[in-house]
């Protein structure tokens, strides 16, 4: 009796694992984010939203907190090959590569110069996503800032030249002492950042389905893609039905016609979320923290664009 017993505790227990396991998805994943709208501030000629961008201000804070971060020795630089780095080498490189665009740097002006330019980061991220609340929440592994000048805005042409400076692994080994106490404020910053994350296997389907449930059941509270309020909820279920134009010709009556055709969206269309994020940087490690505010369902319009879904899912939005 007392092994059925233990058999039965064991199973459940097993069983309890499996179902809070079942609940979310953690996959590290790669990708490189600009951080702001240089057309618009330079030509003025693009809708300032913060949403598109951070502001010159806090791009520029984050990128001093890191340079200031990497001259105090508070953590170590590595290169793409995650050999350890010195400073200087880094600075020699950064003269040479100014050197080819027109611009000659002294050594002592250098990491000054650069901090307006730092304006792209690659990132290595543990992503969660949870099946449950569709919540979406990063860990930033490692990263690498990037100088970006830039050339034109030619529709089809590199309008970009870029040199990546470093690899962060940000970790938090700083220890407080007695006679010692370290700072342990961060630095926030407000703008929106918005970056794409593609659904790859195993997350896809049961992300994606659970999506689709939730929305399409009335299960959550969603927004319109601009953050505004449905004023029906039909308007949600219109957003799963795609409907086109198409001309059809009649041989008989060697005339044509306009037909509109309706299909469905389903979760296997999703293929991407579209985030929006706040970033903050604790100084004392160089630590980049990211909090996903929403996100953004999308699907394929081409080889390499996406459509959004048109609607806006707040994360930890599931009703109680």
């Amino acid at each position: 009796m007392k092994r059925i017993l233990l058999f039965i505790l064991l199973f459940t227990v097993l069983g309890e694992l499996k179902a809070q396991h079942g609940d979310y998805s953690i996959e590290y994943e790669t990708h490189k984010v600009g951080v702001f709208n240089p057309e618009w501030e330079i030509n003025h000629t693009l809708n300032p939203n913060k949403y598109e961008h951070i502001t010159g201000y806090f791009r520029e804070e984050l990128a001093k907190t890191i340079i200031d971060g990497v001259k105090q020795n508070k953590v170590k630089i590595y290169d793409n090959r995650k050999r350890e780095l010195n400073l200087d080498t880094v600075i020699a490189q950064i003269i040479a590569f100014e050197k080819d665009l027109g611009t000659y740097l002294d050594k002592k002006d250098v990491l000054n110069y650069i901090i307006p330019y730092i304006s792209a980061y690659d990132f290595e991220e543990a992503v969660t996503y949870n099946f449950k609340d569709l919540s979406i929440k990063k860990q930033v592994i490692s990263y690498q800032p990037y100088i970006v000048h830039y050339k034109s805005f030619a529709d089809g042409q590199e309008d970009t030249v870029q040199f990546p400076l470093f690899t962060i692994f940000p970790k938090d080994t700083a220890k407080d002492t007695p006679k010692t106490k370290i700072d342990r404020s961060v630095i926030s910053i407000p703008d929106t950042v918005i970056s794409v994350l593609e659904l790859k296997y195993p997350v896809k389907m049961p992300f994606t389905s659970s999506l689709f449930d939730k929305v399409q059941n009335k299960r959550i509270k969603v927004l319109r893609s601009d953050g505004k309020e449905f004023t029906s909820p039909k308007e949600i279920d219109d957003l799963f039905v795609l409907t086109k134009d198409v001309t059809v010709y009649n041989d008989e009556t060697d005339s044509e016609k306009t037909v509109r055709t309706y299909s469905d969206i389903i979760p296997e269309d999703i293929t991407a979320v579209r985030t929006a994020e706040n970033w903050a940087i604790k100084p004392y490690n160089l630590e980049i923290i990211k909090l996903v505010q929403y996100f953004l369902p999308l699907y394929p319009y081409d080889d390499k664009t996406y459509i959004q879904l048109g609607v806006r899912i707040p994360v930890c939005a599931e009703k109680k």
